[in-house]
């Protein structure tokens, strides 16, 4: 009898750890994957991918106007509209460069960068 009732309970508790797996993998794919649907999210992911070719590129290494031209080369395929639609802020925008060419980006690039889609999206 007592044999009989741990097996019944082995059932119930291994259908319940199951039915919490399932859901706890549903809800982490779901976590991870809301962003790929994001339209900042993709911009973001965009502009790292950008910035890690000049630099692996050394694009902009010896000119004058450097930081007008990187983010002149930046910002030119985006759409203002769009942009402007989302609120793109660049939050995650240096974790992306991080994690995609291993470069740091120092707080006056952060800073330029802010500064610079601000001047991108109020121009006309």
């Amino acid at each position: 009898m007592v044999y009989k009732i741990y097996k019944v309970f082995l059932k119930i508790v291994s259908s319940f750890a199951l039915k919490f797996l399932n859901i706890l993998l549903v809800s982490f794919i779901l976590f991870y994957s809301e962003s790929a649907f994001s339209k900042v999210y993709n911009i973001e992911k965009n502009l790292a991918y950008k910035y890690c070719d000049s630099i692996k590129q050394n694009l902009f290494k010896g000119l004058d106007n450097e930081k007008v031209l990187k983010y002149k080369y930046l910002f030119s395929s985006l759409n203002k509209e769009l942009i402007k639609e989302e609120k793109l802020d660049l939050t995650s925008f240096s974790l992306k460069v991080e994690s995609l060419c291993s470069y740091s980006l120092s707080i006056e690039e952060k800073e330029d960068m802010k500064k610079m889609l601000n001047k991108f999206l109020s121009n006309n």
